[in-house]
């Protein structure tokens, strides 16, 4: 009987694959890890149906004062249709009073969004929410999610960005699905706090 050997294809994907990267900011009260394929930013603007700043207002109220802690964004092929789809995942806080009293609620819920049941992250309780809006070509989905850590409202939101009307990404360029595990993992990965 001849010997058969496995395929070493996978085994040397899975050795090519770069280790992750440790992400610390705000003094060492966050941490999280990502891929090393994805680049850390403090960009915070905004897009059409997007607000700016350090954390997403759906009630038209200002985002209060904060600082943006750190961004992932990473543009993909939609799983459906045409255009191109962004995944984002954003963390921001701050110990302003004001926004500390208020920090699970102030612009966490849109007209059309909807209150989830509380998720642990971390080891801590965060207030969640699900909001999302529509335009002529864009199209929003999020996750907001809020909490208060010693003294600071720290603010995380998960969100997918749909643009229609966009250039078609080129065939190389990496799929929804695989685009929105990463951001997934990222936020799965963040701590908060000492």
């Amino acid at each position: 009987m001849p010997i058969r050997f496995a395929p070493l294809l996978p085994l040397l994907a899975i050795a090519a694959a770069p280790a992750p990267r440790t992400f610390v900011g705000a003094g060492g009260l966050v941490h999280l890890t990502y891929p090393a394929t994805l680049r850390p930013t403090t960009d915070f603007s905004g897009k059409s149906l997007m607000t700016a700043g350090w954390r997403l207002s759906w009630d038209g109220a200002p985002v209060g004062p904060g600082t943006g802690i750190v961004r992932f964004a990473q543009d993909a092929r939609p799983a459906r249709g045409e255009g191109m789809v962004t995944e984002l995942v954003q963390l921001g806080m701050s110990r302003h009073p004001g926004v500390v009293a208020h920090c699970g609620t102030t612009g966490a819920l849109g007209p059309s969004g909807k209150r989830l049941p509380n998720r642990m992250l971390g080891g801590h309780r965060w207030t969640a929410y699900r909001n999302g809006d529509a335009g002529m070509s864009q199209q929003i989905t999020a996750t907001d999610m809020r909490t208060v850590v010693d003294g600071a409202c720290y603010a995380i939101d998960r969100v997918t960005y749909a643009v229609t009307a966009a250039e078609p990404l080129p065939r190389s360029a990496p799929g929804q699905a695989a685009t929105a595990a990463r951001m997934d993992a990222i936020l799965a990965s963040i701590r908060v706090g000492r």
